[in-house]
């Protein structure tokens, strides 16, 4: 969950670490030679303030159990977030223990810049399964570990659709036409209200490429994993959103992206549905005090296992290879991972637990909301595919780029087939600079 903003529109950590020298060596670092510290560590992470006082109550109950070391805490937006790691991991002052995300884990491993958690005394890695292990992993070394999975959806506000007297769909059967119908259908009923916001960034990429078998990324060759037909036909899919379903217009959608969360359509009732992750149910049942429930995504064929849903890490645990004190740090992350007290305290807020102990840990302190989330990623479970590896190194501003083509196709200062172009074009570059 970013900022809470789903948007970054800062500089990338990518370009912000080139710029600045972050060249700490061609591939992920051990923590084995690092000075022995005097357990003084910092913690950082991105969000909004219920996560500052979760992280802050869990730092308090750590650095109780653990009285030899201090646990100090850094934070701020998504975007600014990654802006001042950049710096600070430039100028060897990084934070000890990262909160790290999909985009930019092997940019810092393959920089670097994060200590292989393999390495690390006191991380007991035994409860994470290959499956989850692997999503973080770079070259031979693992570089994050997931703070817990969720899944893309399509949130749907039942209030809306009720006023409109429009059906729900059946989410295991719908296509994209039905989409575009059922959208359609609430912008005609409802004024001021879109039957649907945009999913323009690069997971929503990512899902249609999954769709017709290709990949935003080729892992083994690192570049890009897609045919230039299938992303002309996502531009002009969201043309369609635009025109057929009656979506946002192009200067709705300009606006939507430069705002916060709670800002967007969908989260201030002018949109029936839209696009975020699950644990994000209930951070949306809060802004439109409305019933908010999720569906799968779409599909050209109407076959829920064609939808090209999969399980991502919501976020990562991750440690500076230039950590104050290294054991100090894998302790703490160890706590993150391992214990049932911050489980509770974080709940599903970056995710449900891969650590099966701690997922089962806790279910009795489940509100509603993430009984749902909880209850729908076992539900969708036997049809989600494989989830794709990080994005590559030179990757991490792949998501600006792709919002600038998608508000150059909406504004339509390009074609579909020109934006295709020049977008693969300079992804190409980014991932061969990297």
């Amino acid at each position: 969950m970013k900022k809470l903003s789903r948007k970054s529109r800062a500089v990338t950590a990518a370009g912000m670490a080139m710029a600045l020298g972050l060249t700490l060596g061609a591939c992920g670092s051990s923590s084995g030679d690092a000075a022995e510290g005097d357990g003084n560590i910092t913690f950082s992470w991105w969000g909004s303030d219920p996560r500052h006082k979760t992280n802050g109550a869990i730092m308090d109950s750590f650095m109780a159990a653990n009285e030899d070391i201090t646990v100090k805490g850094d934070y701020s937006d998504f975007s600014g977030y990654w802006d001042k790691l950049a710096t600070t991991t430039a100028g060897g002052d990084s934070p000890d223990v990262i909160t790290m995300d999909e985009k930019y884990l092997q940019e810092y491993a393959g920089r670097g810049a994060l200590a292989d958690l393999t390495t690390m005394e006191g991380l007991d890695l035994s409860k994470f399964d290959d499956s989850a292990l692997a999503l973080g992993e770079f070259e031979d070394g693992l570089y994050g570990l997931s703070t817990g999975q969720n899944a893309y959806t399509v949130m749907v506000n039942e209030d809306l659709f009720a006023q409109a007297g429009v059906d729900i769909p059946d989410d295991t059967t719908w296509t994209w036409d039905d989409y575009y119908k059922t959208s359609a259908a609430i912008s005609s009923k409802l004024d001021g209200v879109a039957g649907t916001d945009y999913g323009a960034l690069d997971v929503d990429l990512r899902i249609w490429l999954r769709q017709q078998g290709e990949s935003l990324y080729n892992e083994e060759a690192g570049e890009v994993g897609y045919s230039n037909e299938n992303v002309t036909s996502w531009f002009q899919h969201l043309l369609d959103v635009r025109d057929v379903a009656k979506g946002p217009t192009a200067a709705q959608y300009s606006e939507s992206i430069a705002g916060t969360f709670e800002a967007e359509a969908f989260a201030t009732n002018k949109a029936a549905m839209g696009w975020y992750w699950s644990n994000q149910l209930s951070a949306l049942r809060t802004a439109t005090d409305a019933n908010v429930r999720m569906l799968r995504a779409p599909s050209a064929t109407g076959n829920a296992e064609d939808n090209g849903m999969y399980f991502k890490a919501s976020m990562y645990w991750s440690v500076s290879a230039k950590a104050s004190d290294p054991a100090a740090a894998a302790t703490f992350v160890n706590y993150l991972a391992n214990n049932e007290e911050a489980a509770k305290q974080m709940l599903v807020d970056r995710g449900v637990p891969v650590n099966p102990d701690m997922a089962e840990a806790i279910k009795p302190e489940l509100s509603e909301s993430d009984q749902t989330v909880v209850a729908f990623l076992d539900e969708i479970r036997p049809e989600v595919a494989d989830a794709p590896k990080p994005s590559p190194v030179g990757a991490g501003g792949v998501q600006d780029v792709i919002l600038r083509y998608v508000s150059e196709v909406l504004f339509e200062k390009l074609t579909p087939e020109e934006a295709t172009e020049q977008m693969t074009q300079e992804i190409s570059s980014m991932i061969k600079a990297g």
